[in-house]
Parts: C-alpha cells; structure tokens; sequence
C-alpha cells in the first residue's frame, strides 16, 4: 500500500542521523580499557557498518554483541535500524521496542517503532506508538541534516495523520493540522493523505478537498472538479474551473476540462467558443481533438475535419483519431476518404466497435458491398446485431443479387424494428414481395 511506504519515508532521514550520531568517538584514555568501554568500542564498530550501509555485517556484529549489550538502549535501536533495513520488520518492532522499553523519552526509537510498525502493516499499533512520540522531545536542535525540533515533530505528526488514515480519517485530518502548527508541511503529503482520506466517500473527499482547493493549485483543483463531475454537479465543476483558468489562463488541462463539463451541460456553442479562442493561442493537440469532438456534436464537420486531418496524419497508429476523422468524412459524404480512414481505424483497433458500422455504411455508398457485408459480419463477432445492421446487411446483399441472405435479414430487420424506422421497413416488405414473390 501506499501509506506503508510514505511513512518510513519521513523517518529514514532521521533514523539515519540518529545513527551517525551516536558514532562520536569517545576521547583516548591513558589507561587499559574497562569492559564497559570494550563493550562501547564494539558497538561503535557496528555502527561504522551502519554508516558504510554494510546491513548484514552490521547485523552480524550487533547479534554477537547482543549478550554485553542487553540493557543499553542504543544497542537495541541500531539492531532495529539495520533489521528495518534488511526488511526484518518483526525482529526491527522486537529490537525497536525493547529500546522504548528502556528509554520510554527517546522520541527517535518511538518514531521509528511506530515507523516500521506502519510498514508491516500494523496501522493502529502504529498509531498507538506515534501518538506517544508527539508528546516527547526530539532533541535535534538546529544544525543536523536542516531538522530541527519543530520540523520533527511535524513529520511525528504527519505519520500519526498517514497511520490513522487506515481507519479514522476524521481523526487523521484534525492530526495533520496538528502537523502544521509546527512546520510548514510539504504539500504533496498533503495532498497524499487527502486522497488516503478521499477512499472514504465523496463526502470526506469534497471535505478535504475544499480545504486545500485555491485557485492555481492545479492537483487540488482536478480532484476537486473530477468529483464534481463524477456527481453532476456541473453548476460547481464550471464555478471551479473558471477560478483556474482565472489564475492560469495557460492552463490548457482546464480549458479542455471547462469544455467537457459546458458540453455536459449541453452548452455545446458556449463549449466551442472557450475553446476556440484557447486552441488559437495555444495548439495543443489535446485541445484540438476537445474541439474537435464539440464540432461533430455541433454537426459542424467541416471543422471537425479540418481539425482532425492533421492529428490524424501526426498519430498513424490512434485508431480513435482515425475513427473521428473518418466519420467527420462520411458526414460530409466523402465516402472514398471516409472509407480510408475508418478502414485504418478497425485495423489498428479491431475491438473498436463503433467504427464497423461508420465504415460498413461508408464502403456500402461507394458500391463497396462485399466489404460492407465482412465488416458488418465483424462487427457481429464483437457486438449483437441491431435494426440499421439487419437493414444495411439486407441492402447489401440484395445489391449484390444474393436474395436468399438479403430475405434473411430483411425479416431479421422487421422481426425486431417494431414500428420505429417506418421508411425503411416499407422498403423491406417492397423488397420481400420482390425478390420472394411466393
């Protein structure tokens, strides 16, 4: 999961640095070593592996020592630091705790108990560690690797807020404000638990959402309106967008966005005219395949096409914008041009279903009825047969003089148009009395 590698992500650097600092060497003694001092050079041997990143050396040596070492809790967070390493969580939570144990102030070895905690998978018990960690004192200070005693306590807090997510998120957002009284909390971490707390519900989601949502911030901004969207909540999505190509005009994610959701509201004109000016000072393609698409709902083909005719020759294998173009072209009854291009698309994209009967109708206007016939028997494969495929099918074999098949689905037709395409079912029953006279 997600969370299980953030959270030992905000306590590696510390964990790190505690390590480092506990290698000061002690000052040369004019007399023969004491057992304790013997037992103090060792660990500080271990340690030197540690800082080389030689884990199992360093587990190798920590183990053999663990016998004189039993009662300091430095020992024990050096063991839970490499075993982390090594990916040994349950011995790491059994060495980590034990340091706790002896020294239940230490803010450091509570940190990264709970920090381990949360990658295996023990989000409460992490929690229940992290919440202790937040009441110690770091003992940092200023000046080692630019963490002070506030920024620490803000990270303590942020993996407080990622570890309660996993089943309290009300509880997780009211910790993460607690976070930034301390320090000022990168916003990607932010936003990162918000979406761990968005898995909820739209409710929580749009909670959280709205309180990190300003104009310009672009991330925040595209859950925000997505979730809108998502509910038709169309009125609030536009509201949105607006306020961000406000602060971005440039922002052509947005102006694609405020596009699709005036469309969704059925303002297709008012569509195309924000888009228009946007894809005039700034051609994205993305834009232009938005416009594109606005066009052909505005039965506007020419434009589509024009449009559409370069994307198309710049992406030789988008079987979607082949299949665009090529209806854009059966709409202007270029049929051979239509033809072409929709031919392209099912090759590309053989499971792109919509496009057999743009192309089976574009093949049957230029007299192409063979063709017409093996792609609607295609299509067959991939989707039941409707009225206008019975009825295109029927026309075509009848053209092609096979009457027996052409009866077939000239009756297919009629067995299931019910009343709804009278035009074309009076041409099916002129047809059957024509060429099944008995």
């Amino acid at each position: 999961m997600a969370i299980s590698k953030l959270i030992p992500a905000l306590v590696l650097a510390w964990m790190t640095v505690v390590s480092v600092a506990a290698q000061t060497r002690s000052a040369p003694r004019p007399h023969p070593a004491t057992p304790e001092e013997r037992a103090a050079g060792d660990l500080k041997g271990a340690e030197d592996l540690l800082q080389k990143q030689q884990y199992p050396q360093a587990e190798e040596k920590l183990l053999a020592l663990a016998p004189s070492q039993n009662d300091n809790p430095q020992f024990w967070f050096d063991l839970g630091f490499v075993e982390s390493q090594l990916g040994k969580f349950p011995e790491a939570i059994k060495a980590y705790k034990k340091a706790t144990e002896l020294n239940p102030k230490w803010f450091q070895a509570q940190q990264n108990l709970g920090a381990v905690m949360a990658k295996s998978g023990d989000f409460r018990g992490a929690a229940a560690v992290f919440k202790i960690a937040v009441t110690l004192k770091p003992d940092y200070g200023d000046d080692k690797a630019g963490i002070n005693d506030n920024k620490a306590l803000s990270l303590s807090w942020m993996s407080l807020a990622f570890a309660t997510a996993e089943f309290d998120p009300d509880e997780a957002w009211l910790e993460a404000k607690h976070a930034a009284e301390f320090a000022t909390i990168d916003p990607g971490q932010t936003l990162q638990l918000a979406d761990r707390i968005a898995r909820y519900g739209d409710a929580q989601a749009e909670k959280v959402y709205l309180e990190l949502a300003a104009p310009g911030a672009s991330p925040v901004f595209a859950r925000l309106v997505n979730l809108y969207v998502r509910q038709k909540r169309y009125a609030e999505a536009e509201s949105w967008t607006r306020k961000q190509i406000a602060v971005q005009p440039s922002d052509v994610a947005a102006q694609i966005e405020l596009g699709e959701i005036l469309a969704a509201e059925g303002k297709t004109q008012e569509a195309i005219a924000t888009l228009e000016p946007a894809y005039k000072s700034h051609a994205d393609p993305n834009l232009a395949r938005s416009l594109a698409r606005l066009y052909v709902d505005a039965k506007q083909y020419d434009h589509a096409a024009q449009l559409l005719q370069p994307l198309a020759d710049q992406n030789a294998t988008d079987a979607q914008l082949h299949f665009d173009y090529g209806s854009a072209l059966a709409h202007q009854h270029k049929y051979p041009e239509a033809q072409a291009e929709l031919l392209k698309a099912v090759q590309l994209k053989p499971d792109l279903v919509e496009a057999y009967f743009d192309l089976a109708y574009a093949a049957q206007q230029n007299k192409n009825y063979e063709l017409t016939v093996r792609v609607l028997d295609a299509r067959g494969k991939l989707q039941p047969d409707t009225p206008a495929t019975y009825f295109l099918r029927a026309e075509a074999y009848d053209s092609l003089r096979m009457y027996k098949p052409a009866a077939e689905n000239y009756k297919q037709f009629l067995r299931i148009a019910g009343g709804k395409f009278p035009d074309q079912e009076f041409q099916a029953r002129h047809r059957l009395k024509a060429i099944e006279p008995n």
